[in-house]
């Protein structure tokens, strides 16, 4: 084959490839529009889309203040659990935060337990997110 039609056939290639992405592509700008549009006036445009598992159930929860002999443990609506080793706090912004710095404060929260009970992933909510889980619930 010469270097031309070499050339040309990459470029058909990769015409086909983006051709046939383009569907899934566009279903997914739906499905993103969808989920905006069922949050409500919340959504930030280009900001990233909380993904709360629907099994996650709603609490109170704060973390004991963390201190040298004791470990870090939390309560949900006043039941104390463990934490996981690699415990997730993400933020009313989706953005991870330090345990620490929310130790003492009560937080309206969804969370995961792991296989052992303890703390895994929790969301902190915005008042708009409560009402609305409390509404379909």
């Amino acid at each position: 084959m010469s270097k031309p039609s070499s050339r040309l056939s990459h470029v058909a290639c990769a015409a086909v490839l983006l051709l046939s992405v383009a569907p899934a592509m566009a279903q997914e700008t739906q499905n993103t529009q969808a989920t905006q549009a069922a949050l409500g006036a919340d959504v930030v445009p280009g900001a990233p889309v909380r993904v709360i598992p629907a099994d996650a159930p709603l609490a109170r929860m704060e973390l004991a203040r963390p201190s040298a002999t004791d470990p870090l443990q939390a309560k949900l609506d006043g039941k104390v659990v463990g934490v996981a080793p690699g415990l997730r706090i993400f933020s009313t912004e989706t953005l991870l935060t330090n345990p620490a710095t929310i130790a003492g404060k009560k937080l309206n929260v969804r969370y995961k337990l792991d296989l052992y009970g303890q703390l895994l992933t929790a969301w902190v909510l915005t008042d708009t997110e409560v009402k609305a889980w409390k509404a379909a619930h």
